[in-house]
């Protein structure tokens, strides 16, 4: 495979934030569309971006975007865009909000809702605002890929929408502005960070050069998760978790695999992506990793295991170890119907670009082992 990626203009570094309005100017933004949440809000983030701004960028303010965003945030987050005309989307929080960011930007150079655009894989793409994405926590890596994620509604699983034109215009990492996550999040978004690192160097595609980011990316942030955790004012783990998920981003065009598709599938009770991510690691990683034993090997050294370890038993014990819950049994998750759930894992498009694609029987087995395994 020839990788097809684009990189964002990207800034790392404590207090980036302050050179936001140098950049804007380059890129010709005097009246963006700022997206955030209330929880960001609440930290003082959007005031702080306002501040970093000063007088010769007047930003319009949407900060309505739920935790799982759904379809209605982004057409109200695009008719908001209209009505006030700006001219480019900041997107200032977590995955959640910057992918909330890019489909607003889809919308402004495309007709109809992201319904017609999430829901159907085929449709075509013509453009899409300017998109500045500004991370509050390490996770999804999103802003440094072309994917973003959205539900229809509060009660159903994810789907996703996919161009080159929502890759961010500027990136801007800066760990200062990660630095009020609460510990639970934390862990929650730095474990998705090293699932996308787990599984693209797993993935059946291959590009040296991101197999060797995502590898680096996950040793950065197994050295790094517990110290971020414990002390949310440690910058330098802070920074670390965010190179981590910038590396998970850029490698996702690689693909992820059987971990994403549980994740994915199992996203429709309202549980955090993150957990959900490490909870389809543990399920499937082991199965994985056999099938590329050196690869396996490579993925043990970076998370300093021993060449016997399990991956998955090392992925179960740190997120016990972080107070994460590592089974949908333990996590609290429902299924009625074990076969469809199964069933919609093996269908998913994660799988598309696995090496290892299990069957609906194998599905069922990893999930029925996992809602088994409750909290002691």
């Amino acid at each position: 495979m020839l990788a097809d990626f684009l990189l964002p203009r990207t800034l790392f570094a404590r207090n980036a934030i302050d050179a936001l309005p140098e950049e804007l100017a380059v890129l010709g933004v005097r009246r963006p569309l700022l997206v955030s949440d209330q929880g960001v809000a609440k930290a003082g983030l959007v005031a702080k971006v306002i501040d970093a701004l000063g007088d010769a960028v007047s930003p319009v303010i949407f900060d309505d975007v739920t935790e799982n965003p759904i379809f209605s945030d982004a057409d109200d987050g695009a008719a908001l865009y209209a009505t006030e005309t700006c001219d480019a989307v900041i997107g200032l929080g977590g995955g959640s909000v910057i992918d909330t960011a890019k489909c607003i930007a889809l919308l402004v150079a495309n007709p109809g809702s992201i319904a017609d655009y999430a829901t159907n894989p085929d449709a075509t793409i013509e453009g899409a605002a300017p998109v500045i994405a500004i991370p509050t926590t390490a996770g999804t890596g999103s802003e440094a890929d072309m994917h973003a994620g959205i539900h229809p509604d509060s009660e159903s699983e994810s789907v996703g929408v996919m161009s080159q034109f929502l890759v961010p215009r500027l990136a801007i990492l800066d760990p200062e502005l990660t630095v009020s996550l609460p510990p639970h999040l934390t862990a929650a978004t730095g474990i998705d960070a090293m699932s996308h690192c787990i599984e693209t160097f797993l993935s059946k595609n291959d590009a040296p050069l991101l197999k060797a980011i995502a590898l680096d990316g996950l040793k950065r942030g197994m050295a790094a998760i517990r110290r971020a955790v414990a002390d949310g004012n440690d910058i330098e783990a802070r920074g670390e978790m965010m190179i981590s998920a910038y590396a998970g981003g850029l490698a996702m065009c690689l693909g992820c695999g059987p971990a994403h598709a549980v994740a994915l599938t199992c996203s429709d009770q309202g549980f955090q992506h993150g957990i959900l991510s490490g909870i389809g690691l543990v399920a499937a990683l082991d199965d994985m990793a056999a099938l590329q034993p050196a690869r396996g090997a490579a993925l043990r050294e970076a998370m300093d295991l021993p060449p016997s370890a399990s991956l998955g038993g090392a992925i179960a014990d740190l997120m016990r170890e972080l107070g994460l819950p590592a089974t949908l049994g333990e996590l609290g998750y429902e299924v009625s119907d074990l076969t469809s759930v199964a069933a919609a894992s093996h269908e998913s498009f994660c799988n598309l670009s696995a090496f290892y694609h299990p069957s609906t029987d194998e599905y069922a087995a990893m999930l029925s082992t996992s809602l088994n395994q409750k909290a002691a």
